[in-house]
């Protein structure tokens, strides 16, 4: 039984490796089959009308209409992504899919199509250009307790004096009132609140160093789809597409842009 239960657990994998779909198969079929989570706006969400939207949404709609193919989304949330991916239930993967090691054990990634850093947002009429100008003691930055730009502050803007609150609302509320001078965190996750807060937003140039990439995930058992999603997306930047369609959802310009180059 022991011996029957490994070899149906490698017939399995053998399976599930065998239904990962080429380029040719995606134009044969005419559709994309495409993972996105509705619980991760503006990433993906639905809409009013019950139907998807947001940057992953515009993105793969796009590739699709480069391919010529009809694109089917597909439902996924993080837990059930990877394995949707090497199973062959969807071809590609969206959702913020920041490449890690771990994960480039299971899964292949594209070029970039979007990153994850931090960065400064205070409002215009403050004396501030760059991130790095925040580091004076006159300087209050309003931050939710608990996160991850807390212990980045402390040791990269020393000298700032920092205000705890419990959301981003109101640390957003705080800024724009006067209560603080600018918020340090991931632009990309105070976009949606800060259009529904009275101010005139301005972000400061500069980022943290370390910066996460969002690409898309592929299967690793054919690569001709990665290939092809590589030019399109180089394509897509050359263009601004990508650029266009984050800060249409996002609020703002990338705070560590994708580099401009040919070589992948």
């Amino acid at each position: 039984m022991r011996v029957l239960g490994i070899a149906l657990a490698l017939a399995a994998l053998i399976t599930g490796a065998a239904q990962a779909r080429s380029l040719d198969d995606i134009l044969s079929a005419g559709e994309l089959k495409v993972g996105v989570n509705p619980n991760f706006p503006p990433t993906a969400m639905y809409d009013d009308k019950n139907q998807l939207v947001g940057f992953d949404v515009d993105v793969s709609t796009k590739l699709a209409s480069m391919l010529g193919v009809k694109v089917t989304y597909v439902t996924v949330d993080p837990n059930s992504r990877v394995p949707f991916i090497t199973s062959g239930r969807i071809d590609i993967v969206m959702g913020g899919m920041t490449r890690t090691p771990d994960r480039a054990k299971l899964i292949d990634f594209t070029l970039p199509i979007m990153t994850e850093s931090l960065g400064a947002l205070s409002i215009e009429g403050k004396p501030f250009k760059n991130l790095g100008d925040l580091d004076k003691d006159t300087v209050t930055l309003a931050e939710v307790r608990g996160t991850t730009p807390i212990p980045w502050i402390a040791a990269n803007l020393p000298h700032a004096k920092v205000l705890l609150l419990d959301n981003h609302p109101d640390v957003l509320r705080a800024v724009a009132q006067g209560r603080a001078d600018a918020v340090v965190d991931d632009l990309a996750s105070l976009g949606e609140v800060a259009k529904k807060i009275d101010a005139k937003w301005m972000p400061l140039q500069g980022h943290a160093k370390e910066v996460d990439w969002d690409c898309i995930g592929v299967n690793r058992a054919d690569m001709t789809l990665k290939s092809w999603l590589n030019v399109a997306i180089y394509s897509l930047e050359q263009g601004d597409f990508i650029q266009q369609a984050y800060k249409k959802w996002y609020g703002f310009d990338m705070s560590a842009p994708i580099p401009d180059s040919p070589y992948f």
